[in-house]
């Protein structure tokens, strides 16, 4: 909802992360089943695997699909933090507090006081800036209140 003093407020956007964010944990959870093939077996199985290799000492070094950076690690092995959960749930948990986080930096890069965000996200997609050379693909990484005109980028046919 647009404010008098042209922020937005944060209930909406908050909302439906918290909304959507909810939905996919259900999923995750298997409280609902989504129809189709079941990727969380990537972590209960592939990651899963790979955390017992980690604890040990080593990387997986017979696994030719361990094709990570050695920083990955701290990624695969995290769920540890949260030894109340199983595994697949821990990972999915914290992937969310990931989420969260993005979604805070985001919100606070949108500038405007606290509790309001000038335009939630607008940074985070490709936008035309105004008052700059540009084409559609330029993002605007830069505080949104600079270029006010953000709008999505017309999907590329090819």
């Amino acid at each position: 909802m647009d404010r008098t003093d042209g922020t937005r407020s944060l209930t909406g956007p908050l909302a439906l992360w918290g909304l959507t964010r909810l939905l996919l944990l259900l999923f995750a959870f298997k409280v609902y089943v989504f129809p189709g093939p079941d990727v969380t077996s990537d972590v209960s199985v592939i990651y899963q695997g790979w955390y017992e290799v980690l604890r040990t000492g080593t990387f997986p070094l017979d696994d030719v699909t361990w094709q990570y950076p050695p920083a990955a690690a701290l990624a695969i092995v995290s769920p540890a933090l949260l030894s109340f959960l199983d595994y697949a749930h821990a990972f999915f948990v914290l992937v969310l507090l990931a989420d969260l986080a993005v979604l805070a930096l985001l919100c606070g890069a949108g500038g405007g006081p606290a509790g309001r965000c000038a335009a939630p996200g607008c940074g985070w997609r490709a936008c035309r800036c105004s008052g700059r050379r540009s084409t559609p693909a330029t993002t605007c990484w830069s505080r949104p209140s600079r270029w006010p005109r953000c709008s999505r980028v017309p999907a590329v046919r090819g």
